[in-house]
């Protein structure tokens, strides 16, 4: 493992956490955007992501659970779909040539940096809005009658909605290390609820997805092939820079630092797409 791959993680940990201490998302893709642009392997940056989020996934979400920010209705539909794509996509990066992957991984976090520009720059979030606003809004709304029973079956099977958000969540994370951008906003924008159980329900969910996907690359990867100096390299970073994230939070606007994010993300992922077809 050379010393400029280790830096390269370290700094990834670091941005990764700023961020994500500063707008309460963005760890696994701006980390894993840093770590493949500087030439870590996506199956290794997976590995590495989201075994450093069981510990990080754990705290934040006994934290949540200790102030009540899950709508438990919510964890079992969430948790067991993002478990079964976090897996799936997880096997499916294992089995992909390695140029396929080199190339896939950062289209799908440039195509994330797009989405997140689109949200702060123009106000629209990851998913439409189910009838200009919430779903108990649908029925208020003149719609054909397809839109109506689209409308009606969402509103019937709050289950299966969440199920679908579980399952594009964890295949997400399964093959970038990114959760939290897509699951949160995404259901935020399809329940009515207060935004804080969209949060602490997604962070708890996130440790299942995370654990799942790490054991999964554990089992493919052997004892010997798992990352396991990147993955403290990674902490190591996020822990110099999550007091200052913290801090930096309450004088930053929201919608700002959002941009940067995406605009960020757009860069590196743009460098590492031309690096890959060169």
């Amino acid at each position: 493992m050379s010393v400029l791959i280790l830096m390269t993680v370290v700094v990834a940990g670091a941005a990764g956490q700023l961020v994500d201490a500063m707008a309460g998302m963005g760890f696994g893709v701006l980390a894993s955007s840093i770590m493949v642009a500087g030439g870590v392997s996506p199956v290794l940056v997976v590995s590495v992501v989201n075994t450093a989020k069981v510990g990080s996934g754990l705290a934040s979400g006994l934290s949540h659970w200790r102030f009540g920010n899950i709508n438990w209705s919510w964890v079992a539909p969430l948790a067991i779909a993002g478990v079964l794509g976090g897996i799936a996509a997880a096997l499916m990066l294992t089995r992909l040539p390695i140029g396929a992957t080199r190339l896939g991984v950062p289209v799908i976090l440039l195509a994330m940096g797009a989405l997140l520009v689109r949200r702060y720059v123009f106000g629209v979030g990851l998913l439409p809005r189910v009838a200009g606003g919430s779903i108990d809004q649908v029925a208020a709304l003149p719609q054909g009658r397809w839109q109506w029973r689209v409308g009606a079956a969402v509103r019937a099977h709050p289950a299966l909605r969440l199920a679908g958000i579980g399952v594009v969540a964890g295949a997400l994370n399964g093959v970038s290390g990114a959760f939290g951008p897509f699951a949160t906003t995404a259901v935020m924008l399809t329940t009515s609820h207060h935004p804080r159980y969209a949060i602490g329900t997604v962070n708890f969910v996130e440790f299942f997805v995370a654990a799942a996907i790490s054991a999964t690359l554990f089992l493919q990867l052997g004892l010997s092939g798992f990352p396991w100096q990147l993955t403290l390299a990674l902490v190591a970073g996020s822990l110099v820079t999550a007091p200052l994230g913290a801090f930096v939070s309450r004088h930053i606007p929201a919608r700002f630092l959002g941009l940067i994010v995406g605009i960020t993300l757009i860069g590196i992922n743009v460098w590492s797409i031309a690096r890959a077809l060169a």
